[in-house]
């Protein structure tokens, strides 16, 4: 090819563009921001149905991105929750089974995993994870976020945004919900409403706070091509939903934005455990992850390669760290259709100061809410009772009753779908290496040699 004189530096330039696109050394990866709410169930948006509780930007979202409707959390209470999310092991693997707990002091968590591959890793707001050296973050308040992105980024970032909403104690605003009904799986009491209307009001809160983040990731061009994901570390401070197993409690939200890869306005019904969210942003990164998670990749299901990765996922709960509350373990493993909960010390009462006491901060608390259901009559008391003890095992069809309100474990034509699940359950717990294993197989020849 014969060059015109004059143009040959051109044609260099211009062949060596083409070689090496614009900005291919400063930034390669993409930018991740992570959303993670506190205490927020998964019914309680308007892309998973709910028309009485506004949540825009979450929507927005959600049309966006993938919204997976069969997430869980391993557990619902806060720091054993976001350890799994941050290590993408298990709490009994990582070391925090129990609120308020620590990691073990030689796990490796996202921020080591990220910043090896060459991300700066934020963690802004809420933190409830130790020991910090286990979670080497660089750490900031929410306000400082749109400083933070208003600098020159010569590497890509990974944002944790981790908000206080809707968290308890709950008030209910001025000019915010008003009648609303309660939830379906508790008992229709005016406390109940009320309870339910302070829990919306910040769940609007946290929407909006959202909402502001993001306004300064368009601002600064981050917002159109960066992955963004949206979850809660559990359910909300109601009976049957925090400090319990039940699906209330650990069905989380869960919505995946991945700009030229997730197909806009789509849903997954798959299976998916709060630790195969850390191997699937690294696999999002391009970045290598080691086969010693627990968790797994759900990068094929969101390119709509794979339908689901896993048969069942698992959850643990023993009520330690907890105020005022009593050592009462429950385990759980949740297949396609059938949900099996153990309560290994079911004679007790389970107990947590969160409902057995006022909570002097909040208008309207949980106590009250189940001290209502006590008043209103027959079915209220057998439903706060059913709270309060519970029997060994606990089966659920969640295709016909997704609010567990009848235990199926009694049924005869279902023993060999509870015997494979309890016997898959104590395998993974022996494989956790959890202190009730053994007492888990005991019960196993209690429940079923009879």
């Amino acid at each position: 090819m014969i060059v015109p004189k004059g143009c040959h530096i051109v044609g260099v330039l211009l062949g060596l563009l083409l070689a090496f696109p614009l900005g291919a050394h400063a930034q390669q990866k993409p930018n991740i921001v992570i959303f993670l709410s506190d205490d927020h169930g998964q019914e309680d948006a308007g892309c998973y149905g709910n028309e009485v509780v506004p949540t825009p930007v979450i929507d927005q979202l959600a049309r966006e991105g993938m919204v997976f409707t069969r997430a869980y959390t391993p557990v619902s209470v806060c720091a054993p929750s976001r350890s799994a999310l941050f290590t993408g092991l298990y709490p009994h693997r990582n070391g925090c089974d129990r609120n308020h707990g620590s990691v073990h002091p030689d796990i490796r968590s996202l921020p080591h995993y990220f910043s090896a591959a060459g991300y700066e890793v934020i963690l802004a707001g809420k933190v409830h994870v130790k020991p910090e050296a286990a979670f080497p973050f660089v750490y900031m308040e929410r306000h400082e976020v749109p400083g933070y992105l208003s600098r020159r980024h010569e590497q890509p970032f990974c944002l944790v945004v981790s908000l206080n909403a809707p968290h308890q104690p709950y008030f209910n605003l001025k000019g915010g919900h008003g009648n609303v009904a309660a939830k379906r799986w508790m008992p229709q009491t005016p406390e109940t409403a009320q309870y339910t209307a302070a829990y919306y009001d910040h769940v609007a809160l946290a929407d909006q706070e959202i909402g502001s983040i993001l306004y300064w990731l368009e601002h600064y061009g981050f917002g159109k091509n960066s992955i963004q994901l949206y979850l809660s570390d559990h359910g909300p401070a109601f009976p049957f939903a925090k400090w319990t197993l039940y699906e209330q409690g650990i069905r989380i939200p869960l919505i995946v934005k991945w700009p030229g890869v997730v197909a806009p306005g789509t849903t997954s019904d798959a299976l998916v455990s709060m630790v195969d969210i850390l191997p699937t942003l690294m696999e999002m990164a391009g970045a290598g992850f080691p086969d010693t998670l627990d968790g797994r990749s759900i990068v094929p299901i969101l390119k709509q390669q794979e339908v689901a990765v896993n048969d069942n996922v698992y959850g643990c709960y023993t009520n330690l760290g907890v105020q005022g509350a009593n050592e009462y373990p429950i385990r759980t493993i949740v297949g396609r259709r059938h949900k099996l909960i153990v309560n290994l010390r079911q004679g007790n009462r389970f107990s947590l100061k969160a409902m057995d006491e006022p909570d002097e901060r909040a208008i309207i608390d949980a106590r009250m809410v189940l001290d209502s259901w006590v008043l209103s009559g027959d079915a209220g008391v057998a439903r706060a009772n059913n709270y309060r003890y519970r029997p060994a095992l606990e089966l659920y069809d969640l295709l016909e009753d997704p609010y567990e309100l009848t235990n199926l474990a009694d049924d005869k034509k279902l023993r060999e779908t509870i015997v494979t699940m309890y016997r898959a359950l104590a395998v993974w717990m022996e494989e956790q290496q959890d202190p009730f294993s053994n007492e888990m197989r005991a019960t196993e020849t209690d429940l079923f040699t009879k």
